[in-house]
């Protein structure tokens, strides 16, 4: 069986059906962030509803379901996004329908689930913290360890960083496949892992995908600056309003 791992599609829907379209899978699992800083969240929405068999709740899909502020929880890191983070997340909520927020509100925080006897946890960001929790990849190994030692399971997969890694947690692996449509390791293509349950082979890849459509929107509509930005480059400005 081959497993596809994406998270972090951020309404850029041409990013996530390249993906789709192009990379041979059995079963595709999302680690969250369907929505917010790209115009399709509603056509992402309503691709993953179509395609992916296992998800959990991003802190993006979080703020769009629950009609939350996003600067209600940014870390430090991102204070000073505040005002470009509730815009975009105000333009999302526009968006999207009814039964697509429907759809957010029913993810779960983290899920549990077995494909072909290789247990899985998928949680966005990291267990019993805040859905905004950035999990600091300098970590010391010991203290990586500490946020899933509780965790059961053959394979962990996290989210949120839009960086993509690999790394092994005691008996477990924990798998990031960084960010289909909002890669922040300064490559813009998308980003997303497989995983051969056959072999045990784990592969990151990359795709690059049209923009056009999605520059043209992201003008219309006036979104933030940052997210052409980052559309283009593959890394947040140090200034949200950066074009």
């Amino acid at each position: 069986m081959r497993i596809l791992i994406i998270s972090d599609i951020h309404g850029n829907f041409h990013a996530l059906e390249r993906v789709m379209n192009e990379v041979g899978y059995d079963v595709a699992v999302c680690c969250g962030d369907l929505v917010v800083d790209y115009p399709f969240p509603e056509q992402c929405i309503r691709a993953v509803k179509g395609t992916v068999s296992r998800i959990c709740l991003g802190n993006n899909d979080y703020t769009v379901a629950y009609d939350k502020k996003a600067s209600d929880n940014l870390g430090a890191k991102y204070a000073h996004y505040a005002a470009a983070l509730d815009r975009v997340t105000d333009l999302t909520a526009g968006m999207v329908s009814d039964d697509s927020k429907k759809y957010l509100l029913g993810l779960p925080r983290e899920t549990r689930f077995v494909l072909d006897g290789i247990s899985f946890y998928m949680n966005h960001t990291v267990p019993n913290m805040p859905l905004h929790h950035y999990l600091d990849l300098a970590l010391p190994l010991s203290e990586l360890n500490r946020y899933y030692e509780d965790v059961q399971a053959d394979v962990i997969l996290t989210g949120h960083t839009h960086v993509s890694y690999i790394k092994k947690c005691g008996n477990k692996i924990l798998i990031n496949p960084g960010s289909v449509g909002e890669p922040r390791d300064k490559d813009p293509r998308a980003s997303f892992a497989t995983l051969d349950t056959s072999t045990g082979q784990i592969a990151f890849g990359r795709l690059e995908y049209d923009t056009t459509e999605t520059v043209q929107r992201l003008r219309e509509l006036n979104f933030p600056n940052y997210s052409l930005f980052c559309l283009r480059n593959g890394y947040l400005p140090d200034n949200p309003d950066e074009a």
